[in-house]
């Protein structure tokens, strides 16, 4: 189950909802099961939501395998992903 916490701000149960359902399209149905949302709304309105553990999909997209991390790849596929040409998503 997803838990969220909040930082600073004010939030209601819809905008909670709304970064809830933005993580679940975003990130689909790779989700880590003890994840937490951390919600943190500035003084303009914006809010920021990070991931606890953090999600790092960089090295499934760039390898087609799922895995935190680069090391636990093998060389031909550590290779793969040295070679690759990395592109900022905003």
């Amino acid at each position: 189950m997803m838990q969220t916490e909040i930082r600073s701000g004010s939030f209601t149960d819809e905008e909670i909802k709304e970064c809830i359902l933005y993580t679940k399209k975003r990130w689909g149905v790779r989700l880590p099961k003890n994840l937490k949302l951390i919600l943190d709304k500035n003084a303009d309105g914006i809010v920021e939501v990070i991931y606890d553990p953090p999600i790092n999909r960089s090295v499934y997209r760039s390898t087609d395998y799922l895995v935190n991390n680069v090391d636990k790849l093998n060389a031909a596929k550590q290779a793969e992903h040295t070679d690759k040409q990395m592109h900022c998503v905003d």
